[in-house]
């Protein structure tokens, strides 16, 4: 356990030591679990589970003065990245379509390739708009080849719609947006005022009384409120009652959490999301950057006047400083920036990991360690905390722990599209019964000696409670 090397690196970014007495182990290391990949993506993910174990038993120490051991399995782990795909609602396989637009993805264009995400129907339709294009598949891909990747880079990001043209891992480090990510660490956890220590409530579970006030979009940013309700915190989503959402994304990210419709344009209801931050402990966006601060105001000025002992978490696709701080992105985008596409496909044939979604589900357990770990600062040493992560940065990092040789092409696109087109099962599959009906997924990951790892709640149907704590 000592040799995993993500998990050692990862330790370095906390700010104080994690107890001695508590233990943490994985399964051994099987080379067939990741060899479709050269990034050490079973090593990546299991550390980040470790972490957060540990990070809990240590919430667990400051409360009961008990250590406890931790324990990951790394298949179990590996089916993190793709989720979505053991999910079955009434026994029936619920398949990510997401991507199926004929504007999503990877377009080839005049001299290499851009990526985009349209999943969601108004930016399938801006993208249609700025090619002037019919929706065939044939007439976009003929629109794309029109211009250069670097082109079509900078149009989609002007009209806010977000695509990256596809670059080498040496590319984007050498690129101006690169270098400045590179001097970010993967989470960061910042000390905003001087208040005094807010210990952890002595009852129950290790993150029971802790309230997330959860405006969150997608995957990365949905997944933190699932990873801490796992211990028990109380997670309110609030959904946006005329936005657009993806039904996989937040039926698998959903559990554990209660969900309030709350349309912050209308006046009553921007009030009252001001009164649940005034209660919450936590307080999560994954909105496009700088959206809810030029538009409702909440910028980290007023959330720290309402509330002095918040913390909170800044989540950008592409971190807060550089040429990009305000490009959108989603999975694939981050992944054909940063070098992915290229590392597992080639210069003719860019294809992202096949194996799910690892900068999403990454960055979601490195914004849930930032998080445990401002709670444990703000118990010991008082004050507001604010946790930075980014897609593009955890996406580093994993390319940071070693870069092996380059897969089979071949293999690797015959293996990412079995992967991403059929139902998969798990032995850590469990069933739940929603609103939705009964919902077969994945179980915790992380096995716990003394507080094992549930959610309280199935996940809900958006909009399905009032917007309040329950205690």
């Amino acid at each position: 356990m000592e040799n995993l090397k993500p998990l050692n690196d990862l330790k370095r970014y906390l700010p104080f030591k994690i107890n001695k007495d508590i233990k943490s182990e994985c399964s051994e290391y099987s080379e067939d679990i990741d060899k479709y990949s050269p990034y050490s993506l079973s090593d990546c993910i299991t550390s980040l589970l470790l972490l957060k174990g540990e990070l809990i038993s240590q919430v667990h120490f400051m409360k009961t003065g008990r250590a406890q051991s931790v324990y990951v399995d790394r298949k179990f782990a590996m089916e993190l990245f793709n989720r979505v795909n053991y999910i079955r609602i009434n026994n029936k396989p619920l398949i990510l379509t997401a991507y199926n637009n004929s504007t999503s993805r990877t377009h080839k264009t005049k001299d290499g390739f851009i990526e985009l995400t349209t999943t969601l129907r108004h930016l399938h339709e801006e993208v249609l708009t700025l090619l002037d294009s019919n929706p065939t598949y044939d007439a976009v891909a003929k629109k794309f080849l029109e211009k250069t990747a670097d082109e079509w880079e900078i149009e989609v990001n002007a009209a806010n719609i977000g695509g990256q043209k596809i670059r080498s891992r040496e590319e984007f480090r050498a690129h101006p947006q690169g270098k400045a990510l590179l001097q970010e660490d993967p989470f960061k956890v910042e000390k905003l005022n001087d208040r005094p220590a807010k210990p952890f409530n002595p009852e129950g579970r290790p993150l029971e009384g802790i309230k997330v006030l959860d405006l969150t979009l997608i995957i990365a940013g949905p997944s933190i409120g699932n990873f801490l309700a796992e211990q028990g915190a109380e997670v309110l989503h609030i959904a946006n009652p005329n936005g657009e959402r993806v039904p996989s994304n937040y039926i698998d990210t959903g559990f554990g959490k209660r969900c309030a419709y709350l349309d912050l344009n209308a006046k009553e209801d921007l009030q009252q999301f001001w009164n649940l931050l005034e209660e919450a402990d936590i307080y999560v966006s994954s909105y496009a950057p700088h959206r809810l601060e030029e538009k409702f105001g909440i910028t980290q000025e007023q959330v720290l006047a309402k509330n002095p002992d918040i913390i909170m978490l800044a989540h950008q696709a592409f971190g807060p400083n550089g040429p990009w701080q305000k490009h959108q992105a989603w999975e694939n985008i981050a992944q054909a920036a940063i070098g992915s596409a290229l590392d597992h496909g080639d210069a003719e044939r860019p294809f992202l990991c096949p194996y799910g979604f690892p900068t999403d589900y990454g960055t979601g357990l490195m914004g849930t360690i930032g998080i445990i770990a401002a709670l444990i600062n703000r118990a010991e040493h008082g004050g507001a905390q604010k946790v930075s992560v980014s897609l593009a940065r955890t996406g580093m990092w994993i390319q940071d722990q070693g870069v092996g040789p380059h897969p089979n092409v071949d293999e690797v696109i015959k293996f990412g599209l079995e992967t991403v087109t059929k139902s998969h099962v798990s032995q850590n599959q469990i069933v739940t019964k929603t609103n939705y009906g009964e919902i077969t997924h994945l179980g915790p990951i992380i096995q716990y000696s003394e507080t094992p790892g549930r959610w309280d709640h199935p996940t809900p149907i958006l909009g399905e409670h009032l917007p309040e704590w329950l205690k």
